[in-house]
C-alpha cells in the first residue's frame, strides 16, 4: 500500500533547514533532527517542487517573474601576506568520476579516511567528475562520439561518488573544497557553443556540491590555505596550463608561494632553493583513478601516472609533513 504524501509543510521545512545552514546537508540534517537519508530524500522531493528555489529567493538573482536563475557561491581565498594557517588537509588528485567506473568504493574509503584521522579540511583539485558526455574531440556524429554517456548518466556517476564520499564521514563535518578542473570546464565550453542551454548543465553540477555542503572555486584560480596555493592547474603568462616533461621546473621558476596542483596524474614533491637561503614546495598529487585504470585519451601514449592521495600538514602556512597514500593502500584499509 502507497504511503501517503506528506504535507508541504515538511518539504517547506526541509528547504528552510538547508537554506539557513549554508545549505550544508549534515549540518541541516542534525538541526532538523532528522536522520540523513530521510532528509536528503526529503530535500530531493523540495526540490522537485521548486520550494528550495523558493527559500533561497533572496540569494538569487530575478530575471522575471516566472524564472528565477541561483547564482553559483565561488569561493576564491585569498593569498595572506603574514599566514599562519596551521591544517591538515586531504589533498585528492583528479578522480575522474564516470558511469564507466560504477564501483565508488575509492570515495568512501576517501571520506572514512578524513574522518578516522581528523582533517581539518579537504580539498579536490578538479576533474573530480569526467564529464565525457561534453568532449568535444570525439565528435557526435562518430562511433565513438555515438558511445558517449548522457550528461544525466555522468551527473547520476557523480552524485553516486559523492554520496559514497559522504558515507565514509558518516557524519564527520570537515569543510569540503573543489578546484574546478579542465574536465568540468568542458560544461562552460559546450555552453558557449550552445547557448540554448546557458545556465543549466553547470546548475546541475552546483547543486549537487551544494547539496553535500562543498564549495568550489573556478578552473584556473588559486585557492589558499595559509600561504599554499591549490588549482587545478598552474596558468602561464599565455593562459594556458604549464606543460611540458619537467612542468614543475617552470611552476617553481615563476610562483612566490607553496603550490599543490594536478592535471598531469604524474606525482612529484620537490622542495625547489631560491636565492637568500628560502625555497618553496610544489606538489602534484597524481590521481585518485582506480590503480592501472588509464582513460581512454591517454592511451597508447606515455603515462606514468600515480595513483592515491596526500595527507598535507600545512604549518605557519606552509607545506611541513605530506604522507602519499597509494589508492589500493587506502581502499583495503578504509574502504567497505
Amino acid at each position: 500500500m502507497a504511503q501517503p504524501p506528506l504535507p508541504r509543510e515538511i518539504y517547506e521545512e526541509t528547504a528552510r533547514f538547508f537554506i539557513e545552514n549554508g545549505k550544508s546537508v549534515i549540518k541541516a540534517a542534525q538541526q532538523a533532527k532528522v536522520n540523513y537519508s530521510t532528509f536528503t530524500s526529503r530535500l530531493r522531493k523540495a526540490r522537485e517542487m521548486g520550494i528550495v528555489t523558493e527559500q533561497a529567493a533572496t540569494a538569487a538573482k530575478i530575471i522575471d517573474q516566472t524564472t528565477v536563475i541561483l547564482q553559483p557561491r565561488f569561493r576564491i581565498q585569498q593569498r595572506k601576506s603574514k599566514p599562519d594557517e596551521t591544517k591538515r588537509v586531504l589533498a585528492i588528485g583528479d578522480c575522474h568520476d564516470s558511469p564507466s567506473l560504477s564501483n565508488k568504493n575509492r570515495f568512501f574509503a576517501m571520506g572514512n579516511y578524513a574522518k578516522i584521522k581528523q582533517v581539518d579540511q579537504i580539498i579536490q583539485i578538479g576533474d573530480f567528475a569526467t564529464c565525457d558526455s561534453l568532449n568535444s574531440f570525439d565528435k557526435n556524429d562518430t562511433v565513438k562520439g555515438q558511445n558517449k554517456p548522457s550528461f544525466r548518466d555522468d551527473m547520476q556517476s557523480f552524485q553516486e561518488a559523492i554520496r559514497a564520499f559522504h558515507k565514509g564521514l558518516s557524519g564527520y563535518d570537515v569543510p569540503r573544497h573543489v578546484t574546478l578542473g579542465n574536465h568540468e570546464d568542458r560544461i562552460w565550453s559546450y555552453t558557449n557553443k550552445n547557448p540554448e542551454v546557458v545556465d543549466m548543465l553547470d546548475k546541475i553540477l552546483f547543486a549537487t556540491m551544494d547539496d553535500y555542503g562543498w564549495t568550489y572555486s573556478p578552473y584556473k584560480e588559486f585557492y589558499f590555505v595559509g600561504d599554499v596555493g591549490f588549482t587545478h592547474a598552474p596558468i602561464n603568462g599565455m593562459g594556458k596550463a604549464y606543460g611540458g616533461m619537467h612542468c614543475e621546473n617552470q611552476i617553481s621558476r615563476d610562483a612566490l608561494h607553496d603550490v599543490v596542483f594536478g592535471h598531469t596524474h604524474k606525482r612529484l614533491d620537490k622542495a625547489f632553493p631560491k636565492m637568500g637561503g628560502q625555497f618553496l614546495t610544489v606538489i602534484n598529487l597524481g590521481c585518485s583513478l582506480p590503480q592501472g585504470h588509464v582513460e581512454e585519451y591517454a592511451k597508447h601514449s606515455l603515462t606514468g601516472w600515480s595513483y592515491g592521495v596526500y595527507d598535507i600538514l600545512i604549518k605557519d602556512g606552509r607545506i611541513d609533513q605530506r604522507t602519499w597514500i597509494p589508492i589500493n593502500n587506502l581502499i583495503e584499509e578504509y574502504g567497505e
